[in-house]
């Protein structure tokens, strides 16, 4: 019953999901630019995709009803409202408690809240699901200095920069670490 339900909803969301990656890239470059004219319109359309999403998610179950959430998660991360993307992002994480970049956008929402006891958690969790590469590493030990451990941060970032020894951010990170001002 609920793939007959949710089929119908698939093209949409979909089509909506291809829309927000589109208005994230758009929304990036007008700030950094200062268009106030296409950051408006990005906002706006973000905002009348969510309102679109609420309707997905009273029809939706299953995996759509999960995909609907991270896209709920999204919109709302890239509008600002932290508390909302979180919740959005854990009712997701209920379906796929092991999707990596799920788990990565939920770490964002964390930090933003300064929640990081909670996004430590769930970066190792993304760690153990999906492997360490040099940004999720970066990820950890900035955390870790949030939570004053800055001696396990440089552990990370040592065996960051053996493992991805190319990785030009993750040697000025641990650099930076090593600074007499991050002690």
């Amino acid at each position: 019953m609920t793939a007959e339900r949710s089929d119908p909803l698939k093209p949409g969301l979909l089509a909506l999901s291809e829309e927000i990656v589109d208005l994230s890239d758009r929304l990036e470059e007008a700030e950094a630019g200062k268009d106030d004219r296409e950051t408006h319109y990005c906002v706006k359309r973000l905002r009348s995709i969510g309102d679109e999403l609420v309707d997905y998610l009273e029809q939706a179950g299953g995996d759509d009803l999960a995909f609907a959430r991270f896209m709920m998660g999204s919109v709302c991360s890239l509008l600002g409202f932290w508390e909302q993307a979180e919740s959005s992002y854990r009712g997701a994480l209920e379906t796929w408690p092991d999707h990596v970049g799920l788990l990565n956008e939920l770490f964002d929402a964390l930090v933003a809240q300064r929640k990081y006891a909670e996004a430590e958690t769930v970066i190792r969790q993304s760690i153990r699901h999906g492997g360490e590469t040099p940004l999720i590493l970066r990820n950890l030990a900035a955390v870790l200095m949030h939570l004053k451990k800055i001696d396990e941060a440089r552990i990370v970032m040592i065996n960051c920069t053996a493992r991805f020894p190319d990785d030009v951010e993750s040697r000025a990170f641990l650099k930076q670490l090593d600074s007499p001002v991050s002690s």
